[in-house]
């Protein structure tokens, strides 16, 4: 069934899809046939990839709460964490916040984690001047409470270390940590 479906469409489209229905193995699949041993152009081509309406991979995850394809995407070396959209300058923690206000609070609250773990900078402005926790309804108090703390860490130049989700590896590693940015938004 999975050749049927994907039969036909282009690698963006596949990533577009995997990001809107939460299957990360499409993106896999790109990546073990065309991008193998290739991690810098792999995350060039994630990167690069939008929808009609200028979202990025992890801003379609985030609006359509595909959690496993986030963090399929977080984990690829020198993706770009803070990409804006093209209509609202909005970053995919605005996004999460949306998903969260409109959707699932709990899954929202999952993916923020994730993505303030994984460098996002909640301090990023949409073009209205709006931080992410700037459009949190009132109601969800943690959501913004969540973002306001790794802002603060942020400013006042901690890292955020132990925030987020819990990852069992805490081993050696063979590069960068997962938390640093190059200045960007893209991971180290």
């Amino acid at each position: 069934m999975r050749q049927d479906r994907s039969a036909g469409a282009s690698p963006r489209e596949l990533v577009v899809e995997a990001c809107r229905r939460d299957q990360p193995y499409l993106i896999e699949e790109i990546q073990e046939k065309s991008y193998k041993d290739k991690p810098d152009e792999f995350a060039d081509f994630i990167n690069g990839v939008t929808d009609s309406m200028g979202n990025h991979a992890l801003h379609i995850c985030a609006a359509y709460g595909s959690y496993d394809t986030m963090d399929y995407l977080l984990d690829i070396y020198h993706f770009e964490v803070d990409p804006t959209n093209r209509v609202d300058g909005d970053t995919p923690l605005h996004l999460a916040v949306q998903h969260g206000n409109e959707k699932d609070i709990e899954l929202a609250m999952s993916m923020l984690e994730m993505m303030l773990e994984a460098g996002c900078d909640p301090r990023v402005r949409n073009k209205k001047g709006q931080k992410p926790a700037d459009c949190v309804m009132p109601q969800y108090n943690q959501m913004r409470t969540a973002l306001m703390k790794v802002e603060y860490m942020m400013q006042e130049g901690q890292g955020v270390e132990g925030q987020g989700r819990d990852d069992d590896d805490d081993g050696p590693s063979d590069g960068p940590s997962d938390d640093e940015d190059d200045g960007q938004g893209k991971k180290q």
